[in-house]
């Protein structure tokens, strides 16, 4: 049986210095056939020319832009539109994966459908490795990188997500660069929310995990991730999209009650966030006299991501020179 053909797809938007790098990272693949989708977002600078160039040398290479700048979840729907794989990996144009990545990927979704998922929807998501403008690096876990076991699955994952809800294995990153599914999976979801132009991947996970989707992760940090600093990421940006997710998966927190205090632990987080002790510590205090029981188990949900927040933190608060 002749192995499948795999959609990469990489979103693209004024990335003229490190897109001619990303598409030559999915043309590295040692998966074979792929095809690979680039979509242009109107980037103001070379970006689409290069891309133009690419397409021209190498025929798995097929280039598209977006009638106005939409941002990258209707970029990415773009993708999923034109793709004819039956599976399909994002890759970002700042980024890039090393060969064996699609293999690896594909490899760990036939064999967890095989023995665990009984039909269910499956994703997958693998460990980075994270290099910021100052010059250092680490590796981001993703969530399910227990093998041979049952992933993260269903509604579980969306309140790890929205509430803090322990999970066993069910901490880490899974962001849409390292992730890989079949194409159907996102057609069933209904693909990426064009209202979130921060934190689309995020979104698109809960909605899986409404439908009883399974998280299924690799340890090995398979993608190289350039923390590229950009105009439309900030921390306010990110904290207003983050309640954003809040409002629309409000369903979520009410089943629990817990709507209020999520929306004043996203302020309580981001004041932390930004330095902001004096204010940090007091709305904390106010919370804990209030709510002791659901502050310690935010609290320990977050200790094992305190790095990651800090590293976080320091990349919106960089300025080059």
């Amino acid at each position: 049986m002749s192995p499948p053909l795999v959609t990469i797809g990489i979103t693209a938007f004024n990335a003229a210095d490190t897109i001619e790098r990303a598409v030559r990272s999915a043309l590295a693949q040692n998966w074979l056939p792929i095809e690979i989708v680039v979509v242009d977002d109107c980037s103001s600078d070379e970006t689409y020319g290069i891309l133009n160039r690419l397409a021209a040398a190498h025929p798995e290479v097929r280039v598209f832009q977006n009638p106005g700048n939409g941002g990258v979840a209707v970029s990415r729907n773009h993708i999923l539109a034109e793709a004819k794989g039956g599976f399909v990996a994002f890759f970002d144009d700042d980024d890039e994966s090393l060969p064996d990545r699609i293999s690896i990927q594909y490899a760990r979704i036939i064999s967890y459908e095989h023995d665990f998922a009984a039909g269910a929807l499956v994703i997958c998501h693998t460990a980075r490795t994270l290099f910021y403008p100052d010059g250092s690096e680490r590796i981001d876990p993703t969530m399910g990188e227990r093998e041979e076991r049952l992933a993260p699955h269903g509604p579980a994952v969306a309140e790890r997500v929205l509430l803090g809800t322990a999970l066993e294995d069910g901490y880490g990153a899974c962001p849409t660069c390292s992730q890989m599914a079949r194409l159907t999976t996102y057609q069933n979801v209904g693909g990426f929310d064009p209202t979130f132009r921060r934190s689309e991947d995020t979104e698109l996970n809960i909605r899986l995990a409404k439908e009883g989707g399974h998280f299924i992760g690799i340890a090995m940090p398979l993608v190289r991730q350039t923390m590229t600093k950009t105009n439309d990421k900030s921390l306010a940006d990110e904290r207003y999209h983050t309640h954003l997710l809040l409002n629309k998966h409000r369903d979520v927190a009410d089943r629990y009650g817990m709507y209020n205090f999520c929306q004043r632990w996203i302020d309580i987080k981001y004041q932390w966030l930004e330095g902001r002790k004096f204010s940090f510590a007091f709305a904390l205090m106010g919370q804990v006299l209030a709510h002791p029981w659901l502050v310690y188990r935010r609290l320990m949900a977050a200790l094992p991501n305190i790095g990651l927040n800090k590293a976080f933190s320091r990349f919106h608060g960089w300025r080059k020179g």
